[in-house]
């Protein structure tokens, strides 16, 4: 009778160790499933709430500059747009000299523009906007006195909560028509930055040093500040309208 009090509590330790078992196993297979379910959820709830933009160029290089074209493909708007450009040059193309004598007003020329550490500097221009509707697109000319080899931009914007978001471009890869090609969009994603200031009168306050910089902001950073503003050129003009919200 011992023995076989001693076997059935044996086997009632097994089946309640399987089913302690097979109930952790349950739960945790249910926890992950709802944190899936979750992340899905917060990532849609996220995609749908964000502004998406893209940026393009228009008609390649005219007369008066560029225009770039900033799309909000997006279902709700986009809030303190703030694009700044760099119209790239090299020294093989045209020396600094030569570029400030041809291309930059008389009491500018004393401006201490110098080359990057790979050999690029620039003009640069800075445009903002309060809002980029739905389905809206941002028209915006920039002002260059002579064709850049690449054409930077980096768009900075905020979502309805406040948060700052970025893009980088590089414009580049001239086609047999004379347009160019964005060959660099980082990220890829969203990814919030805190909001960088850039006035194209002044080189922008921003340690390169910084870890926390993604690389290709403080690339860009680095362009600026070896680049002068539009504002100081010949072709510069008050007149010509800086930006327009258009129907996509």
């Amino acid at each position: 009778m011992t023995s076989l009090i001693l076997v059935s509590n044996f086997i009632l330790l097994i089946i309640t160790g399987f089913y302690t078992w097979f109930t952790y196993k349950t739960l945790k297979q249910i926890q992950q499933e709802n944190s899936v379910y979750k992340n899905a959820l917060d990532r849609q709830l996220k995609i749908s709430s964000f502004p998406h933009l893209y940026c393009d160029m228009q008609d390649g290089f005219q007369e008066n500059g560029v225009k770039f074209e900033i799309y909000n493909v997006g279902s709700i708007p986009a809030y303190d747009i703030h694009l700044s450009a760099i119209g790239a040059y090299t020294e093989e193309g045209m020396e600094i000299p030569s570029f400030m004598r041809n291309y930059v007003q008389p009491r500018y020329r004393k401006y201490p523009l110098q080359v990057d550490k790979v050999g690029y500097y620039g003009v640069r221009s800075s445009v903002r906007c309060p809002i980029l509707p739905s389905q809206k697109r941002l028209m915006i000319a920039f002002s260059l006195p002579m064709r850049p080899v690449d054409i930077y931009a980096l768009i900075q914007y905020r979502d309805i909560l406040g948060g700052n978001y970025y893009q980088v471009y590089c414009f580049s890869d001239i086609d047999e028509k004379g347009n160019y090609r964005a060959n660099i969009l980082e990220p890829q994603g969203f990814e919030p930055l805190e909001r960088l200031h850039f006035y194209d009168m002044d080189d922008a306050n921003v340690a390169i040093v910084d870890k926390s910089l993604p690389y290709y902001v403080g690339d860009f950073v680095d362009l600026w500040n070896h680049s002068l503003s539009h504002r100081m050129t010949t072709i510069y003009s008050e007149d010509i309208k800086p930006q327009e919200v258009r129907d996509m």
